[in-house]
């Protein structure tokens, strides 16, 4: 018998050239600029977070990592990843779909690399990222900020 949950996450965050990285998916893109954030800014990373939170009615990752909390300032997004995942043992990926919106940096040299390490963070295989640019339009920040969408099938399986 199986227990089949859908989870949606999304995250956007303003670039700032006060960070000299940028983080997706626990890749380091060096572009010279990074994001405003209260951690490392990986905006796939809390996306994900918030869909498995989601898809187990636990909340959000603010729930976990308040802004305020000085334990969440700079914080790595694998711990995130890791905390969440401690709270949701028995659900299992089945797949996760990304859809990265971005009209800076050229991201399609580093799909690979971002999907590979996900699929290393979160020990699944059916992971699949989109990369879409704005086309110059001002939505999500306009130029001046990346956003990620994030839907998640999870299973619970009882024996």
């Amino acid at each position: 018998m199986s227990n089949l949950r859908i989870g949606f996450g999304f995250d956007v965050h303003r670039f700032t050239e006060d960070k000299k990285a940028l983080v997706l998916g626990g890749v380091n893109i060096p572009c010279g600029f990074g994001v405003e954030a209260v951690s490392d800014g990986d905006i796939i990373l809390h996306a994900i977070s918030d869909a498995i939170l989601g898809a187990t009615g636990l909340g959000d990752i603010g729930d976990y990592f308040p802004p305020e909390s000085s334990f969440s300032q700079g914080i790595d997004s694998r711990v995130i990843v890791k905390e969440i995942k401690d709270k949701t043992k028995g659900y299992f990926i089945v797949n996760i779909d990304i859809t990265l919106v971005t009209q800076k940096p050229r991201l399609v040299s580093y799909k690979n690399s971002i999907v590979i390490s996900l699929k290393d963070i979160f020990h699944a295989d059916n992971i699949n990222l989109k990369i879409k640019s704005k086309e110059n339009l001002p939505i999500l920040g306009g130029i001046d900020a990346i956003a990620c969408f994030v839907v998640i099938m999870l299973e619970t399986r009882y024996a």
